[in-house]
C-alpha cells in the first residue's frame, strides 16, 4: 500500500442508517420491511439498539418448524379443505399470522467488530456464503451498522486501472 493511503476499514464502507426490527414484532411486518427495502436481511435489536438475532431471508424460508414458509405452504395446499372447514383454516391463519421475529430469528448471528478491517469482512463473508448482511457492532453489542456484498465492492473502484 502506497504511503499516506488509508487502510480500508468496515466502518469506512458499512451502512451507517441501519434498519432493523426488534423481537416482538410480528413477522408478516417484518418481511414487508425486507420486501419493501429489498434486503436479504437485518438485524433484530432490543431496547437499547443491542443486538440479539438477525432476520435473513434464509431464516425465512429454511425453518422445518411450523413457521411462516412452511406454515404458508401448509396453507395453500389445504385451500380445498379449508374451504369445506373454515375453523381449520382459521386456526392455522392465526397461527402464521402471530408469529413473531423471535419464532425464526437466528439468535446466534455473525458479527464483525467496528474495528474490523476490510481483508476480515472479505473473509467473513467467504466463510459464510448463506450470510448477507453481517451487523457491525461495538463493544458493547449495540448496533452501529451492517456490511453487505454489496458493501465489499464499494472500495474496488480506488484499484489502479
Amino acid at each position: 500500500m502506497p504511503r499516506g493511503q488509508k487502510k480500508v476499514s468496515v466502518k469506512d464502507i458499512m451502512t451507517k442508517k441501519v434498519i432493523s426490527v426488534g423481537p416482538e414484532i410480528l413477522l408478516i411486518e417484518a418481511t414487508k420491511i425486507l420486501t419493501v427495502n429489498n434486503f436479504d436481511g437485518m438485524p433484530v435489536v432490543d431496547e437499547e439498539n443491542k443486538l440479539v438475532g438477525i432476520l435473513t431471508e434464509y431464516d425465512l424460508i429454511s425453518k422445518s418448524t411450523a413457521t411462516h414458509l412452511p406454515t404458508l405452504q401448509k396453507v395453500i395446499q389445504n385451500l380445498g379443505i379449508y374451504h369445506k372447514d373454515k375453523t381449520r383454516f382459521k386456526k392455522d391463519f392465526a397461527e402464521l399470522s402471530s408469529l413473531q421475529v423471535k419464532d425464526v430469528m437466528n439468535k446466534d448471528p455473525l458479527t464483525l467488530s467496528e474495528n474490523a478491517t476490510y481483508e476480515e469482512a472479505v473473509q467473513a463473508f467467504r466463510d459464510h456464503h448463506r450470510v448477507n448482511p453481517i451487523p457491525v457492532i461495538n463493544e458493547d453489542k449495540k448496533v452501529i451498522g451492517v456490511i453487505s456484498r454489496f458493501d465489499i465492492l464499494k472500495p474496488l473502484h480506488l484499484l489502479p486501472r
